[in-house]
């Protein structure tokens, strides 16, 4: 793989610290934790209907279903629930962790991603 530059300036991330972008016509959430930027897959390994886009620190929250995951390994750290207390009882093969992907600002200011 080698990394290849997004239409996303770094400048984003000064004043959000989430988006999702489309390489490959696959959407990615982009993230900034701890001064660093981290990639994963955006679509919810659940069900594939959802679209990561709820970001607290380092965790991104599935806005359907409400499975959470870790961004910086792609692992599910919540599964996804219908409502309190009770699980989702849809099962599927769900491929967790989530890929995980690079993503640095390149010297022009432009956010690359390992892909």
């Amino acid at each position: 793989m080698t990394f290849r530059r997004i239409s996303v300036i770094g400048k984003v991330f000064e004043k959000r610290n989430s988006a999702v972008v489309m390489v490959e016509n696959k959407p990615i959430l982009i993230v900034k934790y701890n001064n660093s930027l981290y990639g994963m897959d955006a679509i919810c390994s659940h069900m594939g209907c959802g679209l990561l886009t709820d970001v607290t620190d380092n965790i991104a929250t599935c806005p359907l279903h409400g499975a959470k995951f870790n961004v910086l390994n792609g692992e599910m750290i919540a599964p996804p629930q219908i409502k309190p207390e009770v699980p989702c009882e849809f099962k599927t093969d769900s491929k967790t962790p989530l890929k995980t992907y690079k993503v640095r600002i390149n010297n022009e200011g432009f956010v690359e991603i390992d892909f």
